[in-house]
């Protein structure tokens, strides 16, 4: 997906099949952006430096949303 990706192209394309990923604890922290917003970072929370350092993800503030919304 690229970075500009709008939310609507987003929500239009199917979901993700499920059994394809393990469950994972992950940590977010809250980052500001060059234009001023603000991206989470999500990594593993536990594990290895090397770990860490090379399996996290980076979202856009405007694509979170509140767990207590969807649920």
């Amino acid at each position: 997906m690229s970075s500009d990706s709008s939310p609507s192209d987003v929500e239009m394309r199917p979901p993700l099949p499920r059994n394809e990923f393990s469950e994972a604890v992950l940590t977010s922290e809250l980052e500001p952006t060059a234009d001023g917003g603000q991206r989470a970072l999500l990594y593993p929370e536990d594990g290895p430096d090397v770990k860490m350092a090379t399996h996290w993800l980076a979202v856009p503030e405007r694509l979170l949303v509140d767990l207590d919304d969807v649920r």
